[in-house]
Formats: structure tokens, C-alpha cells, sequence
């Protein structure tokens, strides 16, 4: 699974502007999917309705924008900033829209409606080649990070040592709000895989213990249930530290793990996180792509070895992300050798 790499066609591939690019999805052209994505319109603004949501400002600086955004609420307006990177696509926080008590009572006034653009999968809409290739898939974040990146994290961990009660409250409204987008995207059974990001944010340290089991282990495991019952399988992303969590992510029921990130990027190795699999879950990991972009083929010859060890059974070698800024000569090579080394050791006997 190499993202950025992923394509529906070849011709789409030879319209890229990056020829670098270009060459790696040729290569693993034929042993990739590609997805078509159906929007939940799921934010990390308490999930607040996007049709109450407006860009009222935009300014464009040495290849970065700066986006001035509105939330309207029944007890007035809160802005949000974000800064937007053209050539990493890159997006970061300049200004939350809530920062005190009185921003949450706003924001969380706002008359719960589904999306005006949400709806089933639109089959008559796919690519002629999707049969052959293609996943329909939709993607979601966890309740409670659409409370936590509605505000600065300092402040969200605040709360959650002052008031977790508030905190718990605030997820179960998230909760709710994914779970009635869930119910119209899945309603035809036709969505095969849901990613769902977000836990990172409290797996240990980012939070306590208490804190991903309450705000976490529950919610998520509730709407696993119910993409369970349309058919499709959970996806669940989290960069960082899973060694302690990870036994609990099988527990709620997901299908996929990603990404396994040994140390100094994680705490656990591939072939540790194997044994606790046990065949229960699919692990996807991980060849670092700080390695990938800055460092020696050999040494990412090494890291993707690393990764098949431990068993090759329900695993996907994968990047931990897709190249940042376009590919340069280094990192051509490094893809290529983490190819080769791919297409050594991953046939099955």
C-alpha cells in the first residue's frame, strides 16, 4: 500500500506532472487498488453541519494560502484559520475556533442537520474500470478528536482534567452526528471500506490510560459495529506509540492497523505487534518515510526486511506516508529498492 502511488489507470499515471512519480505507480501499477471515495462530511468542528460552515477570506503568500473560515452559531460567529501548503498539500491550525467555555456553548448550539450534500455511493458514477480494480470507501475521524481539533490540544487536555464530564459529552454528540452520517452512507451496502484517524491523539503519552479507554474504546467500537452490519471493513490510522493500545483497537473490532511504526517513531516493532495480532487483525507497516526521502538505499533495504519479519501472513507493507513535495533522485532510488524487496519476500508459499 503505497499512498500516493495509487491509481485507477495508466493514463492517469502518465498525466502526472512529476515523472518520478509516474515511474513508481507503473511499477506497481498491477499490485495496487485505488479507491473512489464517497464524502461523510465528517469535521473536526464538533461535526458541525459544513452548510453552516463558510470561507470568508483567502490569501495566497510564496505557495502558501491562509484561509479565514466562519462557523454560524445561534449565540454568534467563531473564525477559524488554517494555513495550506501547495507543495506539500500539507494543512495546519493558525487560529481554533473555540478557546474558552463560552466558544464551546456556541458551537455546540448549532442545530444538528445532516449535510446537505451527504448520500449513498452514486454507482452509476464510477469508472468503467472499477470492477477491476477499485474500493468504494468512505472516511471518518474518531468522536472525540471532531471535540479535541475544534480547539488548541493544551486546552482539550485541560478539560479533560477539569471537566471530562463535559469532554464525554461533547464525544457522545460527535458520536451521534458520525453514527447518522454512517447510517445514510451505509444504508445500501454498498461501501466496502471505512478509514476511520484519530486515536493518535490519546494513545499514551498524548493521553493518559483513562482517557482512551473512556473517549476512545467505546465510541469506536460502536460505529465499527454498525460499518460491520453494512459489510464494510474499519481501517484504523494511528502514527506513534500503540504498544499499550493495541490489544484494544482488535478488541473493538477492527480489520486494519496502520501504521506499525517501530522505534525511534513508535514502540513496537513489526514482528512484536504480529504476536499480538495473533492473525486477529491485519497490520499495515512500515517503512518510514523520513527514511525513504533522506536516507541510504541500504538502510531502507533494512527497514523493509525488518518489516517481514515476525510472518508475512495479514500483513501490507506500507510507507508511513506518501512523498512530501514532490520526488527527488534519493527517494526515486529508495522506492525502487523497497520494491525490490517487496517483490522478494512477499510471495506467499
Amino acid at each position: 500500500m503505497l499512498e500516493g502511488c495509487q491509481f485507477a489507470s495508466r493514463a492517469e499515471i502518465d498525466a502526472l506532472a512529476d515523472a518520478a512519480l509516474a515511474e513508481i505507480a507503473h511499477r506497481v501499477y498491477e499490485h495496487t487498488t485505488y479507491s473512489v471515495s464517497c464524502p461523510s462530511y465528517v469535521n473536526r468542528y464538533l461535526v458541525t453541519p459544513p452548510q453552516r460552515i463558510a470561507d470568508v477570506g483567502r490569501e495566497e503568500r510564496n505557495g502558501q494560502a491562509r484561509i479565514v473560515s466562519e462557523i454560524d452559531t445561534p449565540g454568534g460567529r467563531l473564525t477559524a484559520v488554517t494555513g495550506r501548503d501547495s507543495v506539500t498539500h500539507t494543512t495546519w491550525t493558525i487560529k481554533y475556533p473555540v478557546e474558552s467555555l463560552a466558544d464551546i456553548e456556541k458551537i455546540r448550539s448549532v442545530p444538528w442537520e445532516l449535510p446537505s450534500g451527504l448520500a449513498p455511493p452514486d454507482l452509476s458514477q464510477l469508472p468503467a474500470c472499477f470492477a477491476e480494480r477499485g474500493v468504494l470507501r468512505t472516511g471518518v475521524s474518531s468522536p472525540f478528536v471532531c471535540v479535541a481539533g475544534m480547539m488548541p490540544y493544551q486546552y482539550f487536555l485541560e478539560l479533560c482534567a477539569t471537566d471530562l464530564g463535559l469532554i464525554r459529552e461533547l464525544t457522545a454528540i460527535c458520536h451521534e452526528r458520525i453514527m447518522s452520517a454512517l447510517e445514510v452512507l451505509l444504508a445500501v451496502k454498498t461501501i466496502e471500506y471505512v478509514w476511520m484517524g484519530g486515536c493518535e491523539w490519546l494513545t499514551p503519552p498524548m493521553g493518559s490510560p483513562r482517557l482512551y479507554e473512556e473517549l476512545v474504546q467505546p465510541f469506536e467500537a460502536d460505529l465499527i459495529s454498525r460499518m460491520h452490519e453494512a459489510g464494510a471493513l474499519c481501517h484504523i490510522h494511528c502514527h506513534g506509540n500503540v504498544r499499550s493500545t493495541l490489544e484494544m483497537v482488535i478488541e473493538r473490532g477492527a480489520d486494519f492497523f496502520e501504521p506499525v511504526e517501530p522505534p525511534l517513531d513508535g514502540d513496537i516493532t513489526f514482528a512484536e505487534a504480529k504476536v499480538v495480532a495473533a492473525g486477529r487483525m491485519t497490520l499495515g507497516g512500515n517503512v518510514e518515510a523520513r527514511v525513504l526521502e533522506n536516507e541510504s538505499v541500504q538502510a531502507v533495504e533494512e527497514a523493509t526486511r525488518s518489516a517481514f519479519e515476525g510472518g508475512k501472513e495479514r500483513m501490507v507493507l506500507q510507507t508511513s506516508a506518501g512523498p512530501i513535495g514532490g520526488v527527488t533522485p534519493r527517494l526515486l532510488v529508495n522506492y525502487h529498492r523497497m520494491i525490490d524487496v517487496w517483490e522478494e519476500c512477499s510471495a506467499l508459499s
